[in-house]
């Protein structure tokens, strides 16, 4: 009798778990939760992509927020609600130049159709086409004219979350913005690998997944030969910029580069961002540093005594007087136009002045020695 009643109370208990699973699996379907699958990211922090077959779910995260809060995006191929955008678009706006690398490594700037006004391209193909006005410039941050861009009528536009103002009268115009958050990222492979959000929207995933990949491993075999390197070479980063000299922090975008570049970053601190200093506090910690690292958009043949006449300060850190001032000029290199999509060529570069004897052949494409 004793067994009867076990194997009654063990139906009683199943009958009661497989009806709980019905209805919660009805609960799914009434509520329309469709069950999408994560896309695996090795290095982005900062956007999330659900695939369930059908459409995407894309969520770019905010990291500036405490509650790491995220603006969510639902990406279909047949658009049935006012909350969807079709894809592969066919229009689209680009307000940043940087946004503009992950479509050159995509090969795919026809859907380009307009941009912002900020400054002169280096791509042909995008330069020709604006020339011949097949894609519009539509103003800069604060003040764009949303009446081209209402004529436009473009499927999405991508805006900087970096960038104030302007965005409250797009917001209007009822045209889904997507903030490109690609900048937000504390590592190269994490910026790079933000290519992998653009592609849904045009349709080249697979692409995307190739281009990374390729990227990632020459970038970790270049990051595997300064490994063990014994003698890492000192740096410091940036100059004085009305007054004031930003320096990244130890735990920053740049600092991660220093060290897989085999250098030793002079600021061990664990801020991610720039902040700002002094020059004699810069001094005191950059005087004997082997190596001076600049970004600059100077007139095309910027040199030591133009570095030097903007303060002649700088003349007394040794990097400059052993000429190891490594700079990018922004007016003569595609910087913002590629380094997104180019992280392994930077590391390259850096390498190359760090550690010349790992990379004797190799030619710099971004950064040179100031002359």
């Amino acid at each position: 009798m004793n067994k009867a009643f076990l194997l009654a109370g063990l139906i009683f208990i199943l009958s009661f778990l497989l009806n709980s699973c019905e209805m919660s699996t009805k609960k799914s379907v009434d509520k329309g939760v469709v069950p999408y699958q994560k896309k695996e990211l090795m290095h982005a922090k900062g956007f999330e992509l659900f695939n369930s077959g059908k459409d995407k779910l894309l969520r770019i995260y905010n990291k500036r927020s405490v509650d790491s809060t995220y603006q969510e995006f639902k990406l279909v191929k047949t658009k049935t609600a006012d909350n969807q955008i079709q894809v592969p678009c066919k229009k689209i706006i680009c307000l940043s130049s940087t946004q503009l690398t992950y479509f050159f490594a995509l090969n795919d700037i026809d859907r380009i159709v307009a941009t912002n006004s900020s400054r002169h391209l280096f791509h042909e193909g995008m330069s020709q086409r604006i020339e011949n006005g097949k894609v519009k410039r539509v103003g800069k941050e604060g003040h764009f004219n949303t009446e081209l861009i209402a004529g436009i009528n473009p499927d999405i536009i991508f805006v900087s979350p970096f960038k104030a103002g302007g965005y409250d009268a797009l917001k209007n115009l009822g045209i889904p913005l997507v903030p490109m958050a690609a900048y937000n990222e504390k590592t190269p492979l994490g910026r790079a690998e933000w290519v992998k959000m653009i592609a849904p929207f045009i349709g080249k995933e697979k692409q995307a997944d190739s281009i990374f990949k390729k990227i990632s491993c020459r970038y970790d075999s270049l990051k595997n030969l300064t490994a063990k390197v014994t003698e890492r070479p000192t740096v410091f980063s940036g100059k004085m910029r009305s007054g004031i000299w930003y320096v990244p922090g130890g735990k920053s975008f740049y600092a991660n580069y220093f060290r897989d570049a085999g250098a030793q970053y002079i600021i061990e601190n664990d801020k991610q961002g720039a902040y700002p200093l002094d020059f004699e506090t810069v001094y005191t910690k950059a005087a004997q540093c082997d190596y001076w690292r600049i970004l600059v958009p100077e007139p095309i043949g910027f040199d030591r005594e133009a570095l030097i006449s903007q303060d002649t300060r700088y003349g007394d850190f040794k990097a400059y007087q052993e000429g190891n001032v490594i700079m990018c000029n922004i007016r003569e290199k595609p910087f913002y136009e590629q380094n997104a999509m180019k992280p392994d060529v930077i590391l390259a570069d850096y390498i190359h002045y760090f550690h010349p004897d790992l990379l004797p052949n190799y030619q710099p494409e971004f950064y040179e020695v100031l002359k």
